[in-house]
């Protein structure tokens, strides 16, 4: 059994709920698909960043049925930090940790995801479901 795991924005916590039962896609919200990949944005983005992941906070919690499915709230300086991230350090990052098309691909994504939040004033979310 997988774990499905989507990143993606949303004007606020309450709008970010509506996302529980059925993920982002089925809210046409923004989102990256990032089931078998990443699970936790904060390790990437101290790697991207080249800075310590201890620097940035673990998710929180918005709304969880206790079973399956939640979703948490990225922190701000992650966002931050992710979408702060240019094209020549993907490339780099790619490079160094000899990644192939399809990630390099999903970071640009997420990279691109983060600034979209950061233009509208809106927060980045992860929801989750096995």
């Amino acid at each position: 059994m997988g774990v499905l795991v989507d990143y993606f924005t949303a004007e606020s916590d309450q709008s970010a709920e509506r996302a529980m039962s059925g993920g982002p896609a089925q809210l046409d919200l923004p989102y990256v698909d990032c089931k078998g990949w990443i699970d936790d944005l904060s390790y990437l983005v101290a790697e991207l960043s080249e800075r310590d992941a201890s620097e940035f906070g673990d998710s929180q919690g918005v709304v969880d049925d206790g079973e399956a499915s939640g979703v948490d709230r990225v922190m701000p300086e992650t966002v931050v930090a992710l979408a702060a991230v240019d094209d020549a350090r993907v490339r780099k990052y790619a490079d160094d940790e000899l990644l192939d098309a399809y990630e390099v691909e999903r970071i640009t994504e997420l990279r691109d995801l983060a600034r979209e939040a950061l233009r509208l004033g809106h927060g980045m979310y992860r929801w989750s479901c096995v």
